[in-house]
C-alpha cells in the first residue's frame, strides 16, 4: 500500500510516501515517486525467471536543490516521527521489514521499536552533517 502524506501548511506539496509491504502480483509496479523528483523510486515484483534487458544510465546533468531521503526497514521495526514544513509534529507511524518511507519536505526522526537494520538512501553529494541537516529541538 502507498501512502502519500501532504503538507497542512501547504497542501500541494508532498511531505512523505510511505509504502507498507504488502505481497503483490507478479509483475506488477508502482511508482513511489513522481517524475519530478529528485529521488525516483519504484517498487516492482518479478516471477521467477523474469529478467531485465542489460543497460545503463546515460550521463544527465541534473540539478537538486532539496534532499530526498528514504527508508528500506531490512529488519525489525521502527517508529517513524514525521513533521510538516513549519517543523509542525504530524504523526508517528510504525514501519516493520519490507516498508519503505521516503521524504521529499519536512522533518522525521527514528526509533528503534526492535534491533532494527536500515538502508538508507539520497540523492548527492552528501556534503556533511551540518550542510545536509538542521535539527528541529
Amino acid at each position: 500500500m502507498i501512502r502519500k502524506i501532504y503538507s497542512k501548511v501547504d497542501p500541494a506539496v508532498l511531505l512523505h510516501t510511505v509504502y507498507t509491504h504488502e505481497p503483490s502480483e507478479q509483475g506488477t509496479k508502482s511508482r513511489l515517486t513522481e517524475s519530478t523528483h529528485f529521488l525516483q523510486a519504484v517498487s516492482f515484483s518479478m516471477p521467477a525467471g523474469a529478467e531485465s534487458r542489460p543497460h545503463k544510465h546515460n550521463a544527465q546533468e541534473r540539478v537538486t536543490s532539496h534532499t530526498h531521503e528514504a527508508l528500506l526497514v531490512f529488519k525489525g521495526s521502527i517508529e517513524l516521527s514525521i513533521y510538516d514544513v513549519d517543523n509542525t509534529f504530524l504523526e508517528k507511524i510504525n514501519l516493520n521489514e519490507g516498508d519503505c518511507y521516503i521524504i521529499f519536505a519536512g522533518g522525521h526522526s527514528i526509533r528503534a521499536l526492535t534491533p532494527a537494520h536500515l538502508f538508507e538512501f539520497k540523492n548527492g553529494p552528501y556534503n556533511g552533517p551540518d550542510q545536509d541537516r538542521t535539527f528541529l529541538n
